[in-house]
């Protein structure tokens, strides 16, 4: 029993001296990958109401990784965000979630098939917050007799 604990250990400790002592990984073999900000159709952007902004940021969704996503905001905090459902491939199938306010939780409208769809279906809904908001906001008519 001593000795496989001391064999064990032995092994470990070599495999961990090799593991620390070897040559240091090289920058040169690190690859540059697109993220769906580097994607982003600027053409489709433009047609944005007016009041709200584009963004990209950082963050991590419940026990997944850090991932880079896409925010249309607008003046009141109302949030779209987009976020590639593989970040290998953000042209590809995205997540669309809202936000109504900072202190509101998020929640997923629903997948698009395609970076272009996402903006689309959230070009759409800032259009119609935009048209709810103007329309709470107007005064209100009054008829004349």
């Amino acid at each position: 029993m001593i000795r496989s604990v001391r064999t064990f250990l032995q092994n470990e400790y070599q495999r961990l001296y090799a593991l620390l002592s070897g040559p240091a990984d090289s920058l040169d073999s690190v690859e540059t990958a697109r993220t769906v900000g580097d994607c982003l159709d600027c053409r489709r952007l433009s047609r944005l109401p007016d009041g709200w902004r584009v963004t990209r940021d950082i963050v991590q969704f419940s026990g997944e990784s850090l991932a880079e996503v896409v925010r249309l905001t607008d003046s009141e905090g109302y949030r779209i965000t987009l976020k590639p459902v593989e970040l290998c491939a953000p042209t590809e199938r995205v997540d669309i979630y809202t936000r109504v306010s900072p202190a509101a939780s998020r929640t997923h409208r629903q997948t698009a098939d395609s970076l272009s769809e996402a903006l689309e279906v959230a070009t759409a809904i800032a259009a119609r917050r935009t048209e709810t908001a103007s329309v709470s906001t107007a005064p209100p008519s009054r008829s004349h007799r």
